[in-house]
């Protein structure tokens, strides 16, 4: 896999700066665990929940680590939402569509704070000079986004995380697929194939599109098929890469399913 240069960018935080950081971090992290369970605005006890977080973070490993994520937040908010999710459900069968639909809209809400965690290849990219060191360190973090329980998600789930359209949260999405080829829709897959960020997501956009093949309509398979041709016609089809190999692959198979 290639991978595009990017600018090198260090933290630099002084011991007073990391020390108020660090009581911040606690206080608003407390704060949005407590309005998680006690306040009806879900948009904001998430956002309390991952800002404290990512200042917490910051202000504790700011000098010396490059790269850092909260994975037990991420985690504990997806169980979270996998709870609400079936509470949901629950009252949806019972006849109480207005709860179904706060409760879903509360589980849409946590996973939007989950899929912040991104955040951890984001400051990878923005921190690690280029080359197989990186790269070998984001394929460890998508390897922890594939042990997430994904048995609850859905396709739009996942294109909600993806559509925030940051780096992170879009890298984040193909990795659920690719764990849960299910969750994959084609609005996800071509604008991750076509329209990449980098060469490493478009390299597991493919990756999770050869995966999902089987769980797309034939419209849907008839799209990736065109971002797949788009790009083997463009410079990718002239270098020898991972991403190559990868898209020729799809291509065949989808070739095949045509025909089939």
């Amino acid at each position: 896999m290639v991978d595009e240069p990017t600018d090198v960018v260090a933290p630099v935080l002084g011991r007073a700066a990391r020390t108020v950081g660090v009581v911040i971090g606690l206080v608003t992290l407390a704060a949005g665990g407590v309005a998680v369970f006690a306040t009806d605005n879900e948009v904001g006890s998430a956002a309390l929940v991952t800002a404290g977080a990512v200042v917490l973070g910051l202000a504790v490993f700011g000098n010396r680590v490059r790269a850092f994520e909260v994975a037990g937040v991420r985690l504990e908010l997806l169980r979270q939402a996998a709870d609400v999710r079936q509470e949901a459900e629950q009252a949806r069968a019972s006849g109480e569509v207005g709860r179904a639909e706060q409760l879903e809209n509360h589980a849409q809400s946590l996973l939007m704070a989950a899929g912040l965690v991104g955040s951890r290849y984001e400051r990878l990219r923005a921190t690690e000079p280029p080359g197989w060191g990186r790269t070998s360190r984001m394929e460890q973090v998508l390897r922890d986004a594939r042990d997430l329980d994904t048995e609850r998600l859905e396709p739009a789930d996942v294109e909600g995380i993806f559509d925030t359209g940051t780096d992170g949260n879009r890298i984040f999405a193909l990795a659920l697929i690719e764990r849960s080829p299910r969750l994959a829709t084609a609005d996800v897959l071509v604008d991750a194939i076509a329209h990449s960020r980098s060469a490493f997501e478009q390299y597991h956009a493919l990756v999770a599109a050869e995966r999902a093949l089987h769980h797309l309509s034939a419209d849907g398979r008839s799209r990736v098929r065109e971002a797949v041709e788009s790009v083997l016609d463009g410079p990718l089809g002239e270098s020898s890469s991972d991403r190559r190999t990868v898209a020729r692959r799809v291509a065949a198979r989808l070739a095949q399913a045509d025909r089939d």
